[in-house]
């Protein structure tokens, strides 16, 4: 049945019996999503309407729009027929660093860097982790093993990318989704630092490749362990070494490979 971030198309399925079938399709739903602080454009990100209020939490913290979640006054989201506009009230120290950050972009669903005007712009937005907590290699096995069947919206659409945060025993303990990598990861941190126990400690895991906006995101919001079921970039490497995070890749079917920080796991 479909859900809020998912639609019934007709379709044609072809059978390996010759014949083409006529059949309503469950996808994904894409939508653009205008966000504006305290009336001015910033970007427009193309995202899965589910847990928007997430998402825009998560997206102002990652991308140093503000400083702490609190910052955001409040959230009205408008519908139209052409998407959504968010109408996102910040305070003024907030506000005035944005007027200084000449941005304006089309963010695709792909999009983690969001038009950033020079390298060192991008690059400056790296935090340093002071988070030491350690885990053990079991319960990262654990939440691995059962990352899939969380996924309640990605169950029979098979489009959704997932970011879900694991206790220290590897139980998940919250999952967000959506068609955009980063925005799934936005959603998650946004959920985690404005409705969850701050106190609890875990590590994050995504359905996706590890890249620089990834390794960068989880840095921010200081969690020391990032867990990707994919491989990782190059600069997502050295992003991940620089900012102290402990980077897991190809973690699946029982193997995992930590590329950075390897102390923080138990073995």
């Amino acid at each position: 049945m479909p859900n809020a971030a998912t639609t019934e198309r007709n379709a044609y399925r072809w059978t390996s019996r010759g014949g083409i079938e006529s059949e309503l399709n469950l996808v994904a739903e894409e939508v653009p999503l205008a966000l504006i602080y305290n009336g001015e454009p910033f970007s427009v990100m193309m995202v899965s309407p589910a847990d928007l209020e997430n998402f825009v939490v998560g997206f102002s913290l990652t991308e140093n729009i503000v400083s702490v979640w609190q910052d955001i006054g409040g959230v009205e989201f408008v519908h139209s027929d052409k998407g959504i506009a968010a109408y996102i009230s910040v305070d003024k120290k907030s506000s005035d660093a944005l007027s200084k950050r000449k941005k304006n972009l089309v963010g695709r669903t792909g999009c983690g860097i969001c038009g950033e005007e020079t390298l060192e712009a991008t690059l400056a937005k790296t935090k340093q982790v002071t988070n030491t907590t350690r885990f053990d290699n079991f319960a990262i096995q654990r939440a691995i093993t059962s990352l899939s069947d969380t996924q309640v919206m990605n169950h029979g659409v098979g489009t959704f990318h997932g970011a879900a945060w694991a206790d220290c025993a590897g139980d998940i303990v919250c999952v967000r989704e959506d068609v955009g990598r980063h925005n799934a990861l936005d959603k998650l941190i946004g959920v985690m630092c404005s409705e969850l126990d701050k106190d609890r400690e875990g590590f994050v895991l995504i359905t996706s490749r590890a890249s620089y906006e990834m390794v960068s995101k989880v840095a921010v919001a200081n969690i020391g362990l990032l867990v990707a079921v994919s491989g990782p970039t190059s600069l997502a490497i050295n992003t991940a070494i620089d900012s102290d995070v402990t980077l897991i890749g190809f973690a699946r079917g029982g193997r995992q490979t930590i590329y950075t920080h390897e102390q923080r796991i138990i073995m």
